[in-house]
């Protein structure tokens, strides 16, 4: 038991990386003011023992004693409270930017594997329980020297009722933290259940839409039902040992309490003690339930803490396809990205084989395909978030992977399907590329979006709501454009940035992509007929190879899967293109 607290303290500390000073104030002051309320009883009953002697000398200084015990006592309390603070938001602050530091250098295995609604519990709560750790030592170690030193104050009072108390002491321990354990073991059968229950409400509220076109909702509830049905189960379970620990230990204190006034009295009726004995022994039969219960709730707070410790090394530690940046960082780079020999494979599936593909300085490139033909997979080794399973992916004859991270993310930027805005102005989402307002219009004006940015209310300076929720889809993709053009990368990947669009806007595109093409290298992911007739060389993938590469003109002429993407159809395996 005193190892298994040990790797969960040894663990926090790790995790945590709070500074020492600030752990030892906070353990000294916990030490302080649990010492000083230990010594109240005592002084209590030295007044009454005083006072009915009729010492009044000694009762006063007994009292101003307990003033002084008392003040010190709160001193103490306060400090500890004072540090508590700097310790949970310390602790707080640091633990959430290495978290979100994390998810932004992660592969896209990473959401497989740990679960959005997982991770919203993770920042939401679990942090919030670390910061509350250190505190749970301290209470930990303190209630253990309080609960000793009432035991010893005890013996050299009466050695019979020393033991009496220790043999309480023992078994009210023992039975209470068995029902704490069980508690933290179904509390974690809980917390799945929750995680599971957070990531189908996100995607719920995520897909809205979708669900009242298809009229999802009841079958989404029963799902939410199953997972509210094991919820239930588990906290169900964890209720009951919480009232066995609320409730039947009690039994415990009061059979030994009787037993201990009996004894007491019996004590007192031969004279062996007097009243002031009494009172102090009571008080301290009293404050050893406090002592001890305040010990088994920190032992189970850190159990439960030690779960949230584990959640978060979970994110920490996720490693299995991290990927290093290099140290190169300058921008003055020129020349083609060329896939030479590119494979991937995920687990036993694979993704890529033997892509070879030259794209050249302002060149535009279409990568068309069936679903599921790595079109995607291509642009996630681009992008760096795989690192491929065999050959490489050079930018000047450079590997992609030797580029600085920062360096690399102003090279390459991506637009993607379905883009994220955040929940502030237009000005202040483009401003997180560029703050420049000049260099903001200059950009909207290339996307085509300026104008109607000038419509709207506040213009530049019109608070969007969540996601951009009170424009369209097509203005959203449009913005999300003219931040892609603000970053001033030279290569730009469009994926599929016309399914958003309504027709005369995507009609657009086309004009847009021959007006990026002179500063620009793009390469897009498309299914729109007119803009693979845009592209200047079209990429045809099937089954993650490359089946021909050529013009919209040599293409249409010899390549079968080319002519129904044209036709908006796929091979009879696949059936119809969503036109969108």
């Amino acid at each position: 038991m005193i190892r298994e607290y040990y790797e969960f303290i040894k663990d926090y500390l790790k995790l945590a990386e709070l500074k020492t000073k600030y752990i030892v104030i906070n353990i000294l002051s916990a030490f302080f003011y649990k010492g000083f309320s230990i010594l109240l009883p005592l002084i209590g009953s030295l007044i009454i023992k005083y006072l009915t002697q009729n010492d009044a000398k000694m009762t006063y200084i007994c009292l101003g004693a307990f003033f002084v015990v008392y003040v010190l006592y709160n001193i103490s309390l306060y400090i500890n409270y004072k540090i508590y603070g700097f310790n949970m938001n310390f602790c707080y602050d640091r633990l959430t930017k290495k978290v979100l530091y994390k998810l932004v250098s992660v592969d896209n295995n990473f959401t497989r594997l740990i679960s959005k609604g997982r991770l919203m519990n993770s920042i939401n709560s679990d942090i919030t329980d670390i910061g509350d750790m250190n505190d749970r030592i301290s209470e930990l170690l303190m209630g253990i020297i309080q609960i000793v030193a009432v035991l010893i104050i005890v013996a050299t009072v009466n050695i019979y009722l020393s033991f009496m108390l220790i043999l309480f002491s023992v078994i009210y321990i023992v039975v209470r933290n068995n029902a704490d354990r069980k508690i933290n073991y179904y509390h974690n059968k809980v917390k799945v259940q929750d995680d599971k229950y957070s990531t189908l409400l996100t995607q719920i509220i995520s897909g809205l839409q979708e669900i009242k076109t298809f009229n999802m909702l009841s079958k989404l509830i029963n799902k939410l039902n199953i997972i509210q049905k094991n919820f239930t189960k588990n906290y169900g379970t964890k209720r009951e040992y919480y009232t066995i620990r609320e409730n039947d230990v009690k039994i415990i204190i009061y059979i030994f309490r009787f037993l201990l006034y009996i004894l007491l009295i019996n004590l007192v009726s031969v004279g062996k003690i007097d009243v002031s004995i009494l009172v102090l022994i009571v008080s301290y039969h009293e404050y050893l339930v406090i002592y001890i219960n305040d010990l088994i709730k920190s032992t189970s707070a850190i159990r439960e803490v030690n779960t949230a410790v584990i959640r978060i090394n979970d994110i920490l530690n996720y490693n299995s396809q991290e990927i290093k940046f290099g140290t190169i960082d300058t921008k003055d780079i020129y020349g083609a990205i060329e896939l030479k020999g590119v494979s991937l494979k995920l687990k036993r599936d694979v993704i890529l084989e033997n892509i070879n593909l030259k794209i050249d300085t302002n060149e535009v490139v279409a990568i068309v395909g069936e679903t599921g033909s790595g079109k995607t997979m291509i642009f996630n080794l681009i992008l760096r978030l795989f690192k491929p399973t065999s050959g490489k992916i050079t930018l000047g004859n450079t590997n992609i992977f030797d580029f600085s991270k920062d360096i690399y993310s102003n090279i390459v930027s991506v637009v993607n399907q379905k883009p994220f805005i955040f929940n502030m102005s237009i000005r202040k989402n483009l401003d997180f590329v560029d703050a420049n307002i000049e260099h903001q219009i200059s950009a909207c004006k290339k996307a085509g979006i300026h104008d109607f940015i000038q419509t709207l209310p506040n213009g530049y300076n019109t608070v969007l709501r969540e996601n951009g929720s009170n424009i369209s889809g097509g203005q959203k993709q449009m913005i999300s454009i003219a931040r892609t053009i603000l970053s001033e990368a030279e290569i730009l990947l469009l994926d599929d940035i016309t399914t958003a669009l309504d027709p005369d806007t995507a009609k657009l595109v086309p004009k847009l992509i021959n007006n990026l093409k002179k500063d620009h290298t793009i390469i897009m992911i498309t299914k729109k007929p007119d803009l693979m007739r845009s592209a200047d060389r079209i990429v045809v993938l099937d089954s993650g190879r490359i089946n021909d590469v050529g013009t919209h003109k040599e293409l249409i002429e010899r390549n079968e899967i080319y002519q129904m993407l044209q036709a908006r159809k796929s091979p009879s395996r696949i059936g119809v293109f969503n036109n969108d």
